[in-house]
C-alpha cells in the first residue's frame, strides 16, 4: 500500500487510500474507504470508511480488524480511557500489530443508507466484504469487537470462515444478563428525537440511547474518567441493528475454527451477574464458555471494568494481554 491514492481491485471491490490522515512516530495512519453492497444480489452502491495504521518497520504482518459496538463508531478504539495510556490502536501498533478501526454501516463516515434498505445481516454482510478487500494485502487477519461488534465477529467466522484467523471477543458473552438487556432497551430512542442528531436527518429505523444514560449502562464510576464520559456523550452514533433471526445465536458458535479469546470487564452490567456470566475470574468466565465453543477458547476477565473496556482507566493494563495472546495464536 502507497501513501498516494490507490486502489486494488479485490473480488469486484475497490480499496482506496486516502492520504495520511495522521502520522505518529514509527505509524502511518490512512483513512479507507471500501464501496460495500447492504446484501448478496444488492447494488454496490454504499461504502464502509475506516482508518488503517502501520507499524512503520516491526510489521509482524497479523492485521486487527476492529468493530466497535452499537452506539459507537471507530473513534472507540482510538479514545484514551487513561489520559496518561496509550489507546487501543497505539498500543497494538507499539506491539507490531497493523490496525483497521472501521465505521459499520450506518455509522461514523460510512454510508448511511434509509434503514428499510438494510438486509437483515447488512452489518456483517458489509464487513464481509471489506475483509475480502483488505486479504488482497494481509494474509493473516484477527477480528476484534466490543459488544456488538464481537457479536458481527463470532457471525462472520460461522457464516465466512474464510474471513478471520482469530477472535477477539469483548464486552460480550455467550450467557449475556438479557433481563438487564430487555431494560437497557427501554432507554432507547430514534436518532431524530437525539438533539445531537437531528441534524442527519435519519429515519426512525436508526436508534441510539437516550441522552445521559451512558455512564450508568456502560461504566464501572470508580474507574471512569468525568471527561471521558462526557466526550461519551457528545459523541452518540445511530445505529439499525441485525433483524436476521439467527443472529447472535450462540447454538453457531461451535462452528467456529479459529481460536477465540473473550474478554469481559467484571463490572459489566450487560455480562455479569445471578443466571448470566460468572465474572468473578478468568477461570470462571473460561469455565461457563466452554460448552459453547468446540475450538481453542481462552478468556480474560478485566477488574474494575464495565462494558466499554477501552474507556475505563483500567484499559492499559489488559492491552498488553491481547496483544501476547495474537502473538502466540497468529504469529
Amino acid at each position: 500500500m502507497r501513501s498516494r491514492v490507490v486502489a486494488v481491485a479485490v473480488a469486484g471491490l475497490v480499496l482506496g487510500l486516502v492520504p495520511g490522515v495522521a502520522e505518529a512516530s514509527g505509524v502511518r495512519c490512512e483513512e479507507v474507504r471500501i464501496p460495500v453492497a447492504l446484501g448478496a444480489g444488492k447494488p454496490v452502491d454504499a461504502e464502509v470508511t475506516g482508518t488503517l495504521c502501520r507499524p512503520r518497520g516491526r510489521d509482524r504482518g497479523v492485521l486487527q480488524v476492529l468493530i466497535p459496538g452499537g452506539g459507537y463508531d471507530r473513534n472507540y478504539w482510538t479514545w484514551r480511557g487513561d489520559p496518561r495510556g496509550p489507546s487501543y490502536v497505539e498500543a497494538m501498533n507499539r506491539a507490531g500489530y497493523p490496525t483497521f478501526a472501521l465505521d459499520r454501516i450506518g455509522t461514523g463516515q460510512s454510508s448511511a443508507p434509509p434503514s428499510g434498505s438494510f438486509a437483515p445481516d447488512s452489518q456483517t454482510f458489509t464487513i464481509h466484504q471489506v475483509l475480502r478487500a483488505l486479504r488482497s494485502q494481509y494474509e493473516r487477519i484477527v477480528l476484534v469487537g466490543n459488544s456488538l461488534g464481537s457479536t458481527i465477529s463470532r457471525m462472520i467466522a460461522v457464516h465466512h470462515p474464510e474471513d478471520a484467523d482469530g477472535l477477539i471477543l469483548t464486552g460480550e458473552s455467550s450467557t449475556p444478563n438479557w433481563p438487564v438487556f430487555e431494560q437497557l432497551g427501554a432507554d432507547y430512542i430514534t436518532a431524530a428525537e437525539h438533539p445531537l442528531l437531528v441534524r442527519r436527518n435519519l429515519d426512525s429505523g436508526y436508534g441510539v440511547l437516550r441522552p445521559g444514560v451512558r455512564r450508568g449502562w456502560f461504566y464501572y464510576g470508580p474507574t471512569a474518567a468525568n471527561s471521558v464520559v462526557a466526550r461519551d456523550e457528545a459523541n452518540p452514533e445511530p445505529d439499525v441493528f441485525p433483524t436476521d433471526p439467527e443472529f447472535g445465536s450462540v447454538a453457531l458458535n461451535r462452528q467456529i475454527k479459529v481460536p477465540v479469546l473473550v474478554v469481559v470487564g467484571s463490572h459489566d452490567r450487560l455480562i455479569c451477574g445471578t443466571g448470566a456470566s460468572d465474572c468473578s475470574s478468568s477461570a470462571a468466565l473460561l469455565a461457563g464458555e466452554r460448552p459453547y465453543y468446540a475450538t481453542d477458547l481462552a478468556a480474560l476477565v478485566v477488574p474494575n471494568t464495565g462494558h466499554v473496556l477501552n474507556l475505563h482507566r483500567t484499559a492499559p493494563t489488559f492491552y498488553p494481554h491481547l496483544a501476547h495472546w495474537t502473538n502466540q495464536h497468529l504469529n
